[in-house]
């Protein structure tokens, strides 16, 4: 064997630098290196190097397994996310994807995993579309975060601030992220996911109204109560429903989307409240924005 160039040199610098950075074990470095060697003099692979690398990596962290807390059970995968993966290699999501087939192709990986990278695909797909649906219904329910203004920095001592209306709005789009995350069944279908986006919509607004958040709720919008603006206005008891009005004003299917909130939505929040990854008023699913509540849930 040739012995190792200066380029291949640097690469393998910057290859352990990668690895280094993600924390990876010698098993999944070892397989990733070698499988990128080997394809490398069978094939030109056109452009950094370090992104093959990282589709090397995908894989052979993907073949790993880990046992979970306890020893009892076997975890797939070795807790590396791709998010963190493509951060650190400096890969965009849609090179990634580009990349990923190629390299599919040229190290024969099976049907089953080609199943689960399309399918990822078709998530991130999912979700572009869906993020592009959501800030305009976000601004029409709540105040504009563009216009929201900067926060001096909180020292250790002083009380927790309430959240801006900046933070909701990432808040909101994590947790429908989360939620549809662990719904296969429709995580990938773009009707059932957009009515997904309404549910989590509909209870951050329930939330902020519970807690008569008025910084952050749009005063014009259709669906506050009506003696909202009265000066003898009172918090409601109840959660409120705004799914019909959101359907109505942005083309989702009404019979569609109450069923996502009462068969896949609301069980999926309480199970997240029983389980006490959302701290809150379980009865009434509120309390997420509360200022006690919100670094938590966040």
């Amino acid at each position: 064997m040739a012995p190792p160039s200066e380029e291949d040199g640097k690469i393998r610098d910057r290859f352990n630098e990668l690895c280094l950075d993600l924390n990876l074990d010698k098993t999944t470095i070892d397989v990733a290196w070698e499988a990128y060697q080997r394809i490398s003099l069978n094939y030109t692979l056109e452009g950094d190097d370090l992104h093959w690398l990282a589709c090397a990596l995908y894989v052979s962290c993907r073949k790993s397994v880990v046992p979970t807390v306890g020893g009892r059970e076997m975890m797939e995968g070795n807790c590396v996310s791709l998010t963190r993966l493509l951060r650190s290699s400096k890969l965009s999501v849609i090179q990634f994807f580009n990349k990923m087939k190629k390299w599919s192709d040229m190290a024969n990986l099976p049907q089953k995993f080609r199943d689960k990278v399309d399918r990822l695909e078709r998530n991130f797909n999912v979700s572009c579309v869906i993020f592009k649906k959501y800030k305009p219904i976000f601004i029409e329910i709540f105040k504009d975060p563009a216009k929201d203004q900067p926060r001096a920095p909180r020292g250790r001592k002083q009380r927790r601030l309430n959240c801006t209306v900046t933070e909701v709005f990432s808040f909101c789009w994590t947790l429908f992220v989360q939620v549809k995350g662990n719904f296969p069944a429709i995580s990938d279908d773009l009707v059932n996911s957009y009515h997904l986006l309404l549910c989590c919509v509909d209870l951050i607004f329930a939330n902020a109204l519970l807690a008569n958040r008025r910084d952050l709720l749009n005063p014009t919008f259709k669906g506050l109560p009506e003696t909202y603006n009265n000066c003898d206005y009172h918090v409601p008891a109840q959660s409120p429903c705004i799914i019909e009005m959101l359907c109505s004003l942005h083309d989702g299917l009404v019979i569609e989307a109450k069923g996502i909130k009462e068969h896949w939505w609301k069980p999926y929040i309480k199970k997240l409240f029983d389980k006490r990854t959302l701290k809150g008023t379980p009865e009434k699913l509120s309390g997420l924005i509360d200022s006690n509540n919100f670094e938590t849930n966040r």
